[in-house]
């Protein structure tokens, strides 16, 4: 009697526990997390056309900074909460390489640029020009160059508003694309008369609100705000203009790879990379995509990427900023 007790007891077990082991992965399966360092401008819409296509997958994004969201990857490694970054240069991936899975995504065939490791994968190419807020900048007063904001007027006029690299993605590609361009002493001279922002966003709300006269923006973004008719206008420097590619990546270990992988070929594919171009106004890495119209032809600017390592441009920053 008390070996059918035994064994009833352990039959019991065992159903309890493949019972929640089944409830877990029904909880689990069709939701994909997506951490970002992009704003709800871009996600938005790609989310909307992957759901479309893809109706038994939810999507749930994590808005982080994009230092914060590789930190947080690399907190979680091992027991990671996200199937998938989206945002940041390929340097940051790069550098994070152990953190992501090898995925092969058969869409990256046909872009201009391919990780030989799959670690990373490019979404799009756009340039970071300087841009003003019209309100407190007359026309006749708009640089030509990025050396033009050494002229002590930008003080008077509201100041230069430029995102720490410490904590932004974009304000490593911006002052490491300007360091490489320009070089360190005009950018070290350049930092000291800025006014620094926590982050890309404060960057560019900060020059659309009137918070300061002029900064950088993603050119998507930028392209935005003057079709919506806001005070703001980009300007492509004659000397000097940043430029990016943003890329996502499979986290090594996520609760949900296999629809994470669908996401991230969707991320490549023609139809995520239409709503890239047509709706975010991004250049699409792919072959066979035509950038979004009323851009400048990268070829006819002067271009600058990122330089050196982010821990190089960092040291370098909080150096000159302690020295203000």
């Amino acid at each position: 009697m008390r070996k059918i007790f035994n064994y009833f007891i352990l039959l019991l077990s065992n159903i309890l526990i493949l019972s929640f082991i089944s409830i877990w992965n029904i909880a689990n399966a069709g939701n994909v997390v997506v951490y970002t360092a992009s704003g709800p401008e871009i996600f938005e819409p790609i989310a909307k056309g992957f759901k479309s296509s893809n109706p038994g997958i939810d999507l749930s994004f994590i808005v982080l900074d994009t230092g914060e969201m590789f930190q947080r990857v690399k907190a979680e490694a091992g027991n990671p909460a996200a199937d998938v970054t989206f945002g940041g240069s390929i340097a940051s991936y790069e550098n994070y390489s152990d953190l992501y899975a090898s995925y092969d995504s058969p869409e990256d065939a046909n872009k201009f640029s391919k990780d030989p490791d799959n670690k990373w994968h490019g979404f799009s190419i756009f340039a970071q020009p300087l841009m003003v807020n019209t309100n407190k900048v007359n026309e006749s007063d708009y640089p030509a160059t990025v050396n033009d904001l050494l002229d002590s007027k930008w003080q008077e006029l509201g100041g230069i508003a430029l995102a720490d690299p410490n904590k932004s993605g974009t304000g490593h590609t911006i002052v490491s694309g300007l360091a490489s361009g320009l070089g360190w002493d005009f950018t070290t001279d350049l930092i000291k008369v800025t006014i620094v922002t926590p982050g890309s966003t404060p960057m560019f709300e900060g020059v659309r609100d009137g918070e300061a006269a002029i900064g950088w923006v993603n050119e998507d973004l930028g392209a935005k705000w003057e079709a919506e008719g806001l005070p703001v206008k980009m300007i492509y420097a004659l000397d000097a203009v940043t430029v990016q590619i943003d890329a996502y990546g499979l986290v090594s270990g996520g609760p949900n790879p296999d629809d994470a992988k669908k996401f991230i070929d969707y991320l490549g594919s023609k139809d995520g990379q239409k709503v890239a171009v047509d709706i975010v106004k991004r250049r699409s890495m792919r072959k066979d995509m035509e950038p979004p119209s009323g851009l400048p032809l990268l070829g006819d600017l002067p271009l600058f990427p990122e330089g050196e390592p982010r821990s190089v441009i960092k040291a370098k920053f909080t150096k000159i900023i302690e020295s203000k």
